[in-house]
């Protein structure tokens, strides 16, 4: 039995191949993406091929499943090129410039395009957590940031003042001079706490240090954060834009005192 028949009987008779070139055949089959338009999905085999049991055949998307999610949602930051690139590697599946693809055999063909199906579905939906992905991307912008701009004054990461309390972590160190800057990101109301605490232990084990503290949004914090950290923090930009903006004059207004 060749393989097209074997599949139309696990598909009930409900699927199709048409050959849109030599070797390469789509696959019509009800496998459909949420708004109803049908997956597109090819097969690299020659039209009304006799296949063996140990034949490679290739499933793939023609490069249609990027295609169709860059109208909405573009993967262009290292954060989600990581989410990708998590989705292709948990599910086997192999991306060669733009293009999705999956072996497997006559055997176990009607499987395979079952998965295949689930993973073109699952990039595509990539655009509904939008804004989780936006949102974890603070810390990753503000990483480049500094590293870009702020790298000249010595710059180290995840520093532990002190020794002893190894919970008390500082984002990044300025050492531009003796005095160090000790820098916090700070996303919500939890950093914001824990930022507090360790600059008031800092100042309780008398260390030389200036403290500074960039928000995503400072007016999301509850009104009683905002004013211990105010209390506590030397200096403290409201948002990424302000920091990006008026970090360097700062920083020369400091060591010109």
């Amino acid at each position: 039995m060749k393989a097209i028949d074997s599949l139309r009987e696990q598909f009930n008779g409900h699927i199709s191949l048409v050959e849109k070139r030599p070797g390469i055949q789509q696959l019509y089959a009800p496998l459909y993406h949420e708004d109803g338009d049908m997956m597109s999905i090819y097969l690299d085999i020659a039209k009304d091929v006799e296949l063996s049991a140990n034949s490679k055949i290739i499933i793939s998307d023609h490069g249609l499943t990027l295609m169709r999610l860059s109208y909405s949602y573009d993967i262009d930051t290292p954060n989600k090129e990581r989410i990708f690139q998590k989705i292709l590697a948990e599910n086997g599946i192999t991306e060669t410039d733009g293009t999705l693809s999956f072996d497997t055999t006559p055997e176990s063909l009607y499987p395979a395009i079952l998965h295949f199906s689930q993973v073109i579905a699952k990039v595509c939906n990539m655009r509904q957590f939008k804004r989780e992905v936006l949102a974890s991307l603070f810390e990753e912008m503000l990483d480049s940031f500094i590293d870009q701009s702020l790298g000249k004054y010595n710059l180290q990461k995840s520093t532990t003042p002190l020794p002893e309390r190894d919970d008390l972590e500082v984002d990044f160190q300025l050492k531009p001079n003796n005095a160090p800057f000790y820098l916090f990101g700070v996303r919500d109301s939890a950093k914001a706490r824990l930022v507090t605490i360790s600059c008031l232990e800092f100042q309780r084990a008398k260390l030389p240090f200036k403290s500074m503290v960039i928000h995503e949004d400072f007016d999301k914090l509850s009104r009683k954060d905002r004013l211990r950290i105010t209390s506590a923090c030397d200096k403290q930009f409201t948002s990424l834009d302000d920091f990006q903006q008026n970090v360097s004059s700062y920083l020369e207004r400091e060591l010109t005192h």
